[in-house]
């Protein structure tokens, strides 16, 4: 094994030998030398260069080199990738030697965990760092953007291209059905929710914590796995100005086809072809209204999507101050965003400050604060591409006079799509303002005891207005026009009191034991009001007063709470055995009474392998630890209240005036308890060839039982839902991490590699005793052996075709007609037939991130796929088979055209009454793309000393431009299916400035 790695090891660095080795033919001396590591082994590929100059070599296989300089002066810079660079003066000397050191930063650098920190090299658990140049890769709207593709174990993938769109994001797959999958994320120690409105530019550093002994500090809080962000903080020294500002225009990152006028007329043809009510465009007259045919025949239809979807920006501009003394330390920063998407109307405007100051009361006491001020104001667009997309194309949004017409297809119920879009019709606007911090104070008693005290909160105000103007796509043809408006409250406190204590006992024993506790409290009011016939559009929602009917009022409480007792023991053996124990407990508001407390264990082993005698002398091996730990973690994150039943609101007429009545609608349970997984975790930590090649290799299994769930019950119960503990689900995975220093050379050039893979199985093991799908959840049901979100449905095979009548006929259909699997061989097609023929989880997902640098140049080029899930496309499901209404273009079915794709246009039938019309709509949703890439030029220090910047950097990237692998091109999969709010793509301008 140890001659395959040295192999290895030469082939990696033979050719960088002779890239770096040159020979100087001007006058001058020879130096020579020999550079070993500090076991005095030589180091083969080190880089040899006199300072100041050109002139450069390498060492050979035995650590030896020979180098021409032009004078006994001048100054020797030896570099290696994993040890110190080391500067030597020649001093007349015609030989140099030099013993380099190991430069361990990447297993020693700090890492967040739980309620501290600890060294990379000393962490059991499974955590990924996020960092650096990665935190500001691409443009996003939410921070968490920036790890799709950087984790492995995080599925992460935007929602839509709707300005300000949310984030879909599970670590290690999906576990519960009813309760939340959402991941923990905290804030500089305070749990965030919602939209993640910190600049990544502030932030220093992510964590994910992904196995049961990383998590289990959090008890049930971190049960989907934690993302611990810490915000940057000043240092003591001269104040240090950083301004970061892009712009990148937004275009359309790929639509489906949706039918020309033409080929809609054709649809419409062969409907009432089929029906015997076509035969030729001399009966086109009949099948179109009069306004529609003229029309089509002068020849004028509309794209409705292209006349809606335009161009979209983003912006950012982000100012940092930081600085301090020995006493003092201070971060501030200002920010404002905006981002505008590609419909009319679809816009997000961000402003936020930030304010971290750390100050020392007395040299055992330090004061601390973290404070977030943050507004939003987002305007929302009422999606009009179904309305685009189904509406005839033969018509036109403008007259000859250019004026908007209403009704642009001749009849007074298919509203332009473009309704929304004129002067007072629509606005729905949302200003939220939030308030976000913690206090801390750190006192140090006595050497090595730190007892912490943080209270954190969470304060934030809304204010929704919606007003729809008759005739806008909420309000329908002639409809009365609609006002309503919502203000909401929320606000969270958090507690927390804990202590770290660590300690050396000797050179072979060191501790570290936490000691903590937690309460938090949350409280959400809601207020609503709404009114129809609105007096006056200019008063839109400010006066809902005005309106004259319909009115409705609302208002809502919500309150929980949990309290917590933690505790984490480190034990570090010989400086090579590591352990952990923790065990927290937690007390949620929303279980039931006697059932609200629970324990949540973990435990983990460490041996880093490396300081074993029979390795230390492997020089091929950098680092190498092995990991393994298990654990307990709940999850309480269901709404509160479910465990004392409720009232559903019946509405009744008593002389035609409207009354309402309550009747039972969910069963309490007095026994409602935890939903707990249990964790196992191997892992192995590594780097070889000086770390040239560092990674991470991670298999876990989760098993989760006790599911919360909400099902149905019969209606003889006199009940229509009861929350219950059941079921089971298992996710068991592999993930790797690597980076790797694939070129370093002395004339600048250097190339690095980051890899993130992970493979996750999900499946539902037990529903009950000999129950083996459950179809009362969702549209799907679970099934058991698959994932929580799989789709169940007759499997589709293809197009009954002529000379099949006799077969079609015994399942009563025909050529033409949707073909589908007979899975029980019965010979007739019954409910029994339907499978489980896709997920929506994905079999892996794959990051590759290569950087290359040359001098003042940065290129960086990321590709992330996700292959293997299934969506709905929303394209395929949309055909219209009878050809009432446009659509996306398909291959349907003709005498003349025997395609397996589509049936039949049909004018006699509808989508709703086409037998097996749903195994239309499931796609292979596979997808690799460029994430992005970048180009950066990072300006001469020669040139911008004059100017007082310490740095200036411009980059150029292009973010989700392009799609190397998808089956359903142009479209976009990540989308997951929508036509509304399609992804888009960006070509971002940018500089990085540095005083």
């Amino acid at each position: 094994m140890r001659s395959i790695l040295l192999g290895l090891r030469y082939l990696l660095v033979i050719p960088l030998v002779f890239a770096f080795t040159t020979f100087a033919t001007a006058q001058g001396r020879t130096v020579q030398g020999k550079v070993v590591d500090e076991k005095g082994e030589g180091l083969i590929g080190v880089t040899v260069l006199l300072k100041g100059t050109s002139t450069a070599g390498a060492t050979g296989v035995d650590g030896t080199y020979t180098l021409s300089v032009p004078s006994e002066a001048g100054t020797l810079v030896f570099s290696y990738v994993g040890f110190k660079t080391q500067e030597v003066p020649i001093n007349n000397r015609s030989t140099v030697n030099v013993i380099l050191a190991s430069d361990s930063k990447t297993f020693d650098e700090v890492v967040v965990i739980g309620y501290g920190t600890v060294k990379k090299s000393d962490v059991t658990g499974s955590v990924a760092s996020v960092r650096g140049e990665d935190l500001t890769a691409i443009p996003v709207t939410n921070a968490l953007g920036v790890m799709q593709g950087k984790v492995p174990g995080l599925d992460l993938t935007t929602a839509s291209g709707q300005a300000g769109a949310s984030l879909n994001l599970s670590i290690r797959g999906n576990r519960s059905v009813n309760a939340s999958n959402r991941p923990l994320v905290l804030v500089d120690g305070i749990r965030y929710d919602g939209p993640l409105d910190v600049n990544p530019n502030d932030i220093a550093s992510m964590e994910v914590l992904k196995d049961a002994t990383a998590t289990a500090i959090y008890g049930s809080l971190g049960a989907n796995g934690v993302i611990l962000i810490t915000t940057k903080s000043g240092a003591a020294g001269k104040p240090k100005v950083t301004l970061n500002s892009y712009y990148g225009i937004q275009t359309l990152n790929g639509y489906a086809d949706i039918m020309t006028g033409p080929e809609w007329v054709q649809l419409r043809r062969e409907a009432r072809r089929t029906v015997g009510e076509w035969s030729s465009p001399a009966d086109d007259e009949k099948i179109l209204p009069p306004a529609q045919f003229d029309n089509f025949r002068n020849g004028i239809w509309t794209d409705w999507a292209d006349q809606l979807l335009g161009t979209g920006s983003q912006q950012n501009h982000q100012i940092g101050i930081s600085g301090g003394s020995d006493k003092l330390t201070y971060y501030l920063s200002t920010e404002y965003f905006n981002e505008k998407g590609l419909l009319k109307m679809d816009q997000l405007k961000r402003y936020s400050g930030r304010l971290n100051i750390g100050y020392k009361l007395l040299d055992n006491l330090k004061i601390s604060t973290s404070l977030l001020y943050a507004q939003r104001d987002q305007d929302f667009r009422r999606d009009p591409l179904n309305q685009a997309n189904k509406m005839s194309p033969l018509g036109r949004p403008y007259d000859d006079e250019g004026n908007f017409q209403v009704f642009p297809v001749g009849d007074a119920s298919t509203l332009n799509a473009l309704v929304d879009e004129q002067p007072g019709a629509f606005e729905n606007n949302e200003i939220n303002r939030r308030f976000f911090g913690n206090l801390s104070v750190d006192y140090n008693p006595i050497k090595d005891l730190t007892i912490t005290s943080r209270f954190g909160i969470d304060q934030s105000s809304s204010r929704n207005g919606l007003f729809a103007a008759t005739n806008t796509i909420d309000t329908g043809p002639n409809g009365l026009s609609l006002a309503r408006a919502e203000l909401g409250n929320f606000s969270r406190f958090t507690w927390e009191n804990f202590a770290n204590y660590t300690k050396a006992l000797s050179d072979r024993h060191e501790i570290s034991v936490l000691l903590g506790s937690s309460i938090w409290g949350e409280r959400t009011e809601l207020f609503a009001a709404q009114g129809r016939n609105v007096l006056s559009s200019t008063l839109k929602f400010y006066n809902l007063g005005a309106s004259q009917s319909a009115y409705q009022l609302e208002s809502n409480l919500v309150e929980r709470s949990m309290a917590s007792f933690f505790t984490r023991l480190n034990y570090k053996l010989m400086n090579r055995y590591l352990f952990t124990l923790v065990m927290r407990t937690d007390g949620a508001s929303v279980l039931a009474t006697g059932k609200k407390w629970d324990y949540f264990p973990s435990a983990s082993v460490a041996w880093i392998l490396k300081e074993e005698s029979f390795l230390q002398n492997v020089n091929s091996i950098t680092d190498l630890k092995l990991r393994v730990s298990y654990g307990v973690s709940g999850n309480s994150q269901i709404s509160p209240y479910m465990t004392l039943g409720g009232l559903g609101r019946s509405t009744y007429a008593w002389d035609e005036t409207p009354a309402y009545g309550y009747y039972p609608g969910a069963l309490s349970n007095p026994n409602l308890s935890w939903e707990t997984t249990a964790t196992a975790n191997v892992g192995l930590d590594f780097g070889f060839f000086n770390n040239r090649l560092t990674g991470t290799l991670d298999m876990y299994q989760q098993d989760t039982k006790d599911l919360l769930l909400e099902r149905l019950l019969p209606t003889t119960s006199g009940y229509e839902r009861v929350i219950d503990n059941i079921g089971k689900v298992r996710n068991r995975g592999v993930e790797l991490q690597l980076s790797t220093v694939n070129l370093d050379k002395v004339d600048g050039f250097r190339w690095t590699s980051d890899f993130s893979f992970s493979r996750n199985k999900e499946e539902v093991r037990y529903l009950g005793d000999g129950v083996e799908r459950d179809l009362s959840f969702g549209t799907f049901g679970l099934h058991v052996g698959h994932p929580i979100n799989s789709f169940y449905d007759y499997e589709k095979i293809g197009i009954w075709q002529l000379g099949e009548e006799e077969q079609a006929l015994k399942n009563q259909q025909k050529p033409g007609d949707i073909k589908v699997k007979d899975q029980n061989g019965d010979g007739v097609i019954t409910p029994a037939d339907r499978v489980v023929i896709g997920n929506g989880v994905p079999d892996w997902t794959l990051g590759v991130t290569n950087r290359f640098s040359y001098k003042n140049f940065d290129l960086s080029v990321m590709v992330y796929a996700r292959v293997g899930q299934t969506i709905i496309s929303e394209a395929a499901g949309s055909y219209k088979v009878d050809g009432l209404e446009n659509g996306p273009m398909v291959d349907y079915w003709t005498p003349e055209n025997p395609t397996n794709a589509y049936p039949r246009p049909n004018a006699s039938t509808s989508r709703a009454s086409t037998r097996y019309y749903t195994t239309l709509q499931y796609v292979d949703g596979s997808f690799a793309k460029v994430r992005d890439l970048t180009l950066a030029y990072n300006f001469p220090k020669t040139l911008i000393s004059g100017l007082k910047l310490s740095r200036l950097r411009a980059y150029v990237t292009a973010k989700n431009y392009f799609i190397l692998y998808s089956e359903i091109k142009p479209y976009d999969p990540e989308r997951g299916g929508s036509l509304s709010f399609p992804m888009t793509r960006q070509m971002v301008f940018g500089l990085n400035v540095e005083f």
